[in-house]
């Protein structure tokens, strides 16, 4: 199994609180606590301004819906990941890994959040606002290590290492070992699968020829 290359402990890092920079990290750290508290579905933009002891303009204005306010949390959790990232020496699938479980370092406080937020989307049709968010997550993911995620091929990269991260985020929710351990094997084992695909597909690409390799046209 794949190992951290960074040497650090998975489930260690502190996440950012609202005493960062940004006045709204109040407001979603406040959202993140009812969340775990009363769950999804009863999330009240209301009810976050009165625990983040703003007025509900501060909230309504930046987030005019709760699908909004967890769009900028997962903002924030992309930028410590992206922060975090370093070993350019390490081969592809290392530095996906890597990256990915930087993210789950990240989200850990929120495990309880998350946990809520993922059973009550079961049955919110609304919550198909979440897949753009987790494309464009795993696209800063994939630029991070180097790869394109534009075009027909960074389509596929992009959909491919979605389902592996979902895959190990269903793992993570109640993953309770310190060290991770089950996340990192379903990570590890979903990025070799994704690897062999990759491999098995480019065997059937065409061979691109340069101009001065093709063959000259024959003259009618």
């Amino acid at each position: 199994m794949a190992k951290r290359s960074s040497g650090k402990t998975p489930g260690k890092s502190k996440a950012k609180t609202a005493a960062a920079s940004d006045p709204r990290d109040a407001v979603i750290d406040a959202a993140m606590a009812r969340i775990a508290r009363d769950g999804w579905r009863r999330l009240s933009l209301a009810d976050v301004a009165a625990d983040a002891g703003v007025p509900l303009a501060d909230v309504l204005i930046p987030f005019p819906t709760k699908y909004d306010l967890i769009n900028a949390f997962q903002d924030r959790i992309d930028a410590q990941m992206l922060a975090a990232s370093g070993d350019a020496s390490v081969d592809l699938r290392d530095r996906l890994f890597d990256l990915l479980m930087e993210r789950f370092d990240a989200l850990a406080p929120y495990r309880a959040a998350l946990a809520e937020i993922a059973k009550d989307s079961l049955c919110d049709p609304a919550a198909v606002r979440f897949l753009p968010r987790m494309a464009r997550t795993m696209a800063r993911v994939l630029a991070a290590a180097g790869l394109e995620s534009t075009g027909p091929c960074g389509l596929l990269r992009t959909k491919g290492l979605a389902l592996v991260y979902a895959d190990a985020f269903r793992v993570w929710l109640t993953d309770d070992g310190d060290d991770l351990a089950k996340t990192m094997a379903a990570l590890d084992k979903g990025l070799r699968r994704a690897e062999t695909a990759v491999m098995f597909l480019n065997r059937f690409r065409p061979k691109r020829t340069s101009r001065r390799e093709a063959p000259e046209a024959t003259p009618a």
